[in-house]
């Protein structure tokens, strides 16, 4: 394939992953349909399914899509400071929410009629957790005696939940710098000693 077609399937691709995103987000993802999304990226139905072989892949496509904005390539990326690691959590976070809040929702309503995507779901939560309880760890040198490192999994997980940041940025118009801002030094004055 040449490399001006490669291109324009790399395209077409991103064009029906982001045309999929919004019929997710405005008809829900049990009553979205492929000639949906199709119509919406302009393309034809066959082109759609070609690429993505059916509204189950389409949707792991757009959860990756959007994960690919704010995941660290590594684990090992989590900043070894304590201070600096509960910055880059804050900074994630925020990162996540500001471009995913319907993602969320979407997830939400998904999973709750399809069990496969309830399954992806508990699976990437079980991930995410355990970055929760890296990041935690990071705390260790400097964490207040009194919290364990569950505990303290269990603050960032909270703090980090999209209903927490769809209150301070969306309903209570904080920008999301501050609402970064706030959420670094929350999880400082509450983890952290001096």
């Amino acid at each position: 394939m040449s490399t001006y077609r490669q291109q324009q399937a790399a395209a077409t691709r991103l064009r029906v992953i982001a045309a999929a995103r919004t019929v997710f987000a405005s008809r829900g993802y049990h009553t979205a349909t492929i000639p949906d999304v199709a119509r919406a990226a302009g393309v034809a139905i066959p082109t759609v399914y070609k690429i993505f072989g059916g509204k189950r892949n389409l949707f792991s496509a757009v959860i990756e899509q959007w994960r690919s904005g704010f995941v660290p390539p590594s684990i090992d990326e989590i900043p070894s400071d304590p201070q600096e690691a509960l910055a880059h959590w804050a900074a994630v976070i925020r990162r996540q929410w500001e471009t995913g809040l319907d993602i969320a929702a979407i997830y939400r309503t998904a999973a709750a009629t399809e069990p496969d995507v309830q399954a992806e779901l508990t699976a990437r939560l079980a991930q995410r957790e355990q970055w929760v309880h890296h990041v935690a760890e990071r705390l260790s040198p400097n964490r207040d005696p009194g919290i364990t490192n569950d505990e303290a999994a269990a603050v960032l997980s909270a703090l980090a939940m999209p209903e927490i940041y769809q209150e301070l940025v969306m309903t209570r118009g904080w920008t999301p710098d501050a609402f970064e801002r706030w959420l670094s030094d929350a999880l400082n004055r509450l983890l952290l000693v001096d």
